[in-house]
């Protein structure tokens, strides 16, 4: 522990007084100190460490100045001069010093502010490990004087009633990229916080599309090209396989702060800020972009009632082999979720565009079968019975092109239903066609609807 600044009785402050403090083996004096000329200030003992040296020796405090160590006076030493004398001092260091109770301010207000903010422990995306290529840059720094505390900005998450709830609307959030730290701010007035709250949320997108860049440089050969990335606040709860509840109650409220990322093909979640390499190939859900849905904006039954953030709520859902998953997410401004939605969708369509082409595996009445959909050509089912036997394995069952669906639907188990007008070419007469594609059908679903999207987007 470190002593805190405390008042010292009157008989002490600005006297002259004689310490001796007698040092442990290999230990230190147990002291940090401040100032010196090049500071035009004396040496300050500005902290004492519990339960070293100077701490046992009961006769020093914080805000004392040293003038003397053994004898050297220190009155117009350099901070380097100090440091130097107090090491050669032998194990028995007598100290002259005097309390000056003005610098005890100094003091206090830099006790406090070094618990602010956080200090990075290497720069964004540094090399990792004994095979790095290069040296780790180092991470800004903030400067050496007590007063003074840098808060890196680059993928902090800035927010506003995520973590702490604020009613007069005077609190903006600052929280780390690894998620650990929060800087709290408050300011006088609500126009006030929102004045802050602009300018952060400028400088921290100008550094958010820095990092894109470097990002991409390092990252395009392993998860592909970022399109964008940033902080979203995603709902806690909600039901199983996408559904939601319409309860109001405390915990449909609670949002947790997570890291996404758009790539040309991905749609990725992160609990923090991936800073390395190896972080950003661990996101804790990844989901294709051909199989992600944006699906709208909330409504009170589903997001709450606070209607000052309810403009600013998305829904993302992504088609699995598990099911649909819903993320309720959380941007802090209209025009960022609208950025967002211009991302997610613009994503999907391309994604669809470049591949095209889809494949599936099923079974179309007990034969094992492949179903084809495909952007232009429409939908195909394939016969897959015949692997093995030497023969073809591309006989087409039946094809139709999109503009035959009529409509489709799915139990959301394993059966997929295809409504499509006219009927088979095998002159069965019927058009309403079942599949079971053994698990749950919902990627199928969601390509399909991504495929007519890009579609009528194309038209228009």
């Amino acid at each position: 522990g470190i002593a805190e600044i405390c008042d010292v009785p009157d008989s002490v402050a600005n006297q002259k007084r004689h310490v001796r403090v007698i040092k442990s083996d290999n230990n230190g004096l147990g002291i940090s100190i401040k100032g010196g000329r090049e500071n035009r200030m004396p040496i300050l003992i500005s902290k004492i460490f519990r339960g070293m040296a100077a701490d046992s020796a009961k006769g020093l405090y914080v805000g004392d100045a040293i003038l003397s160590v053994n004898g050297e006076d220190l009155r117009d030493a350099t901070h380097e001069e100090a440091v130097r004398a107090l090491k050669r001092a032998g194990r028995v260091v007598d100290l002259e010093v005097k309390f000056l109770r003005e610098v005890t301010p100094y003091f206090r207000k830099a006790s406090i502010i070094s618990e602010v903010g956080w200090e990075l422990q290497r720069a964004f995306l540094c090399p990792l490990g004994p095979g790095a290529s290069s040296p780790p840059a180092a991470a800004p720094r903030s400067p050496p004087r007590a007063d003074t505390r840098y808060i890196p900005l680059q993928l902090t998450h800035l927010a506003r009633n995520l973590k702490y709830h604020d009613a007069e609307n005077r609190c903006i959030e600052l929280h780390s990229p690894d998620g650990i730290h929060s800087c709290i701010l408050r300011a006088v007035d609500p126009q006030e916080a929102t004045t802050w709250f602009n300018a952060l949320h400028s400088a921290i997108g100008k550094s958010t599309q820095k990092a894109l860049l470097d990002a991409n440089r390092a990252l395009v050969a392993i998860i592909g090209e970022l399109k964008f990335i940033g902080w979203l606040s995603r709902r806690c709860s909600g039901e199983p396989n996408g559904r939601s509840s319409s309860e109001s109650s405390d915990e449909l409220d609670k949002w947790q702060s997570i890291f996404v990322a758009v790539t040309d093909r991905e749609f990725r979640l992160y609990e923090s800020a991936p800073w390395s390499v190896e972080a950003w190939s661990r996101p804790f859900e990844c989901c294709p972009l051909v199989t992600t849905r944006l699906a709208g904006a909330g409504n009170t039954s589903t997001v709450g009632s606070n209607s000052s953030a309810q403009s600013s709520i998305f829904c993302v859902r992504c088609g699995t082999t598990r099911g649909v998953l819903s993320h309720w997410l959380r941007s802090e401004t209209n025009r960022d979720m609208a950025a967002w939605a211009r991302v997610l969708v613009q994503g999907c369509h391309t994604a669809i565009i470049t591949q095209r082409e889809f494949s599936f595996r099923c079974l179309y009445q007990g034969r094992p079968c492949q179903l084809i959909v495909h952007l232009d050509r429409g939908f195909t089912l394939l016969d897959s019975s015949l692997v093995g036997s030497g023969a073809p394995i591309t006989k087409a069952l039946w094809s139709f092109p999109f503009d035959k669906l009529k409509g489709s639907a799915d139990d959301g188990n394993k059966l997929l239903f295809l409504d499509f007008a006219g009927g088979l070419e095998d002159g069965s007469g019927g058009a309403e066609i079942e599949l079971d594609m053994e698990c749950c059908p919902k990627p199928v679903v969601f390509v399909l609807h991504n495929c007519l999207s890009a579609k009528v987007h194309s038209l228009a």
